[in-house]
């Protein structure tokens, strides 16, 4: 943390001395925040209506950090998530981690909604929860959801479908033969069929360049 004071100008800026900063003073103060994120959370919520953002379409995404410690799960707090073994971004499996997730608008980046996810849990188990609370934030209105490919599920495309949710995510890599990924030389139409196969809000169900997305009325037979 020091080190980051120092590169980031967080004396200059804010006139906090880096070597305040330490992480001893930091994990304090997450402690001490750790009762109130409902609130915090909040405050995204409040500026949808002070400012008129636009929450049709919203940006979700996780990511982990790993930790360096023993963490053991006796020593964990059950009120919180813990701090597991599982599949960390950086690749490094010999440590534990922590996983967290963002939403934001597409109009001005705001953070909507924050999770602090079991470090063992997996990405895609995240996606209809996160679906449901911003599918509340924004009402009635025709709602888009962007994502990674740890959207597309079985499960979780089903449950978009049915709650009326649009989304965007790129297929994963495993379900593109490499027949398929070879084909896209030069500048032709994409594998899968140049047509739009259009759902409500008009984004597509069906593969197109890797790509999946869907909404009411895009399933099958519509």
């Amino acid at each position: 943390m020091e080190d980051w004071a120092r590169e980031w100008a967080v004396q200059e800026v804010f006139g906090i001395e880096p070597e305040l900063l330490n992480d001893d003073r930091v994990g304090r103060a997450l402690d001490a925040i750790a009762p109130h994120l409902t609130e915090l959370t909040s405050i995204g919520a409040r500026a949808i209506g002070e400012f008129g953002i636009d929450v049709s379409t919203c940006h979700w995404d996780t990511t982990s950090m790993s930790l360096h410690g023993a963490y053991l799960a006796d020593d964990q707090d059950e009120d919180y998530p813990r701090i597991k073994h599982g599949h960390p971004k950086d690749r490094r499996y010999d440590l534990k981690q922590i996983q967290t997730g963002l939403a934001v608008t597409g109009d001005g980046a705001i953070p909507l909604l924050s999770r602090v996810i079991d470090g063992g849990a997996a990405e895609v188990s995240q996606v209809t929860g996160t679906m449901k609370a911003l599918r509340a934030m924004a009402g009635p209105k025709q709602f888009l959801l962007v994502a990674d490919s740890k959207l597309v599920s079985y499960r979780n495309v089903t449950a978009l479908i049915e709650a009326g949710c649009d989304f965007i995510a790129p297929a994963p890599a495993s379900s593109i033969d490499d027949a398929a990924c070879g084909a896209r030389e030069g500048s032709g139409p994409p594998v899968g069929g140049p047509e739009p196969a259009a759902g409500a809000g008009g984004v597509s169900r069906r593969r197109r360049s890797g790509t999946a997305g869907g909404g009411p009325g895009s399933g099958p037979g519509s």
